[in-house]
């Protein structure tokens, strides 16, 4: 039986930092990875490949838009071997970052296979048994199948083999517009299929402002999109041809049909249950330390079932790191954790909802639109806005939709985190013209009613009058 300092279930984006780490720290660390290669779902089913596919999108709108920036272009045509080339092309290119043989070279035992607990204290991989003094659960999500009558006998995609089509959808049904769906709607409609939407709840995008899910509904149907507004009640299929049949009797049919409607912790097959973990279908139960109910086993990333990001994974993961490592008693904080949504104008927020803002008296809403940014004039990008929610002069809560909306949200991350006033915004020089430029105008536009108030205008205009 091998022993080990550390343990770590699971290769992706959480189970990598905590080994690399605890490696390079000269900790003995066994690292279990199901699959033969290491990265995760994000490296080969999620972020990388569904962001390269956004870009070859990005790419194509262009081109057949060229003609409105005076550039004269023929029309685009896609190929998908190709798109698939540059997509693999890019996940190869960080897989290198996440080989086996970087892991080995820094000290860790690989172990591909399924981990299973043995006990509190050991996990069984195929006919080896390894001991650790902790545990680092990081197994992952993957993505859910609803019980939709008709599913299982209709073919059907998701983000685990939606990037290796051969050739283009030309009808494309997706079921779900969060953050998934949306993204990959407006891909495969800048690539030239012909894509529909279908959402239960009443907007895309449900968890964002309603405005901005407005805004990038519009955009949507400049692309080209159909959204549809509907429960689904059965799936069924007649030759090439996958058919969504919904409540209230509407058929909408497509070649192929994508599932997108949310992702399930994977907890099964690990027997939790034999190490004393307690756990859920929604994900094995943490603190805000990362803990399990067993304080030498902890569990970060989409397993917990806790913003199933990439960013929040490599966080939860530090903080493991803080507790499990350095015995350093860290805390996660949610609050202050950005989600962006990579369309065409991006979507992003952080910190308070624009639902609490409106149950809290004290809470005042601000909002500067991108048309009247000049950099978004300069670039034609003048789609959005940013709302910035605001507590006694301090940043609480921001939203924007935009280009550069996910980038420009950091800014505004770190002023929540670090309890900052709006004058901090304010008299940071932003350069002209940049789209960063929209924080410091938002935050401005706070001190607009004080600074032009009958009182300050009086003010100057004595001073004016006594002063030389």
């Amino acid at each position: 039986m091998h022993t080990y300092d550390i343990a770590v279930i699971g290769g992706g984006a959480g189970g990598l930092v905590v080994a690399s780490v605890a490696a390079q720290l000269g900790l003995q660390v066994a690292l279990v990875e199901k699959e033969q290669q290491l990265g995760g779902d994000c490296l080969h089913y999620g972020c990388v490949p569904s962001k390269s596919l956004l870009r070859s999108a990005k790419v194509a709108h262009m081109v057949r838009h060229a003609g409105d920036y005076g550039i004269n272009v023929s029309h685009a045509d896609t190929d998908m071997k190709q798109v698939n080339t540059y997509i693999r092309n890019a996940v190869d290119t960080i897989q290198q970052h996440d080989s086996h043989q970087r892991f080995r070279e820094i000290g860790c035992d690989i172990y591909t296979g399924g981990a299973q607990f043995v006990n509190k204290h050991c996990i069984r991989i195929d006919d080896i048994e390894l001991r650790a003094k902790r545990f680092v659960i990081a197994s992952g999500s993957s993505a859910w199948i609803p019980d939709i009558d008709g599913i299982e006998s209709t073919g059907y995609l998701t983000n685990e083999d939606m990037f290796s089509l051969e050739a283009l959808p030309e009808h494309l049904i997706i079921l779900g517009a969060g953050p998934v769906g949306v993204e990959m709607a407006q891909a495969y409609a800048r690539l030239g299929s012909r894509v529909t939407l279908i959402e239960q709840a009443q907007r895309i995008l449900p968890r964002f402002d309603p405005d901005i899910s407005q805004v990038l509904k519009r955009q949507f149907e400049s692309d080209g999109i159909s959204v549809v507004q509907g429960a689904v009640n059965r799936v069924q299929q007649q030759g090439d041809i996958r058919t969504v049949v919904l409540d209230d009797g509407r058929e909408l049919g497509g070649d192929q049909l994508l599932l997108a409607i949310g992702r399930r912790p994977v907890v099964n097959g690990l027997s939790l249950e034999k190490a004393g973990v307690e756990f859920s279908e929604k994900g094995i139960v943490v603190n805000a330390r990362m803990q399990t109910s067993r304080r030498h086993i902890f569990a970060c990333g989409d397993v917990t079932g806790l913003m199933p990001f990439t960013h929040v994974a490599e966080q939860q993961a530090g903080v493991v790191i803080a507790n499990a490592i350095f015995r350093i008693p860290k805390r996660m904080r949610y609050r202050v954790i950005p989600a962006v949504v990579y369309t065409e104008p991006e979507c992003a927020q952080v910190g308070m909802s624009l639902d609490e803002a409106e149950q809290d008296a004290s809470v005042s809403v601000i909002q500067f639109d991108m048309q009247q940014l000049d950099r978004a004039i300069t670039d034609d990008t003048t789609q959005g806005f940013l709302k910035l929610v605001v507590r006694k002069g301090r940043i609480a809560g921001a939203h924007a939709v935009g280009h550069h909306a996910g980038e420009i949200i950091h800014e505004l991350a770190l002023a929540i985190q670090e309890s900052m006033k709006l004058s901090k915004i304010t008299t940071l020089v932003h350069a002209y013209p940049s789209y960063s430029q929209l924080n410091r105008r938002a935050a401005s536009q706070y001190y607009r009613d004080s600074l032009f108030s009958p009182f300050s205008k009086k003010l100057v205009q004595l001073l004016s009058r006594y002063l030389p």
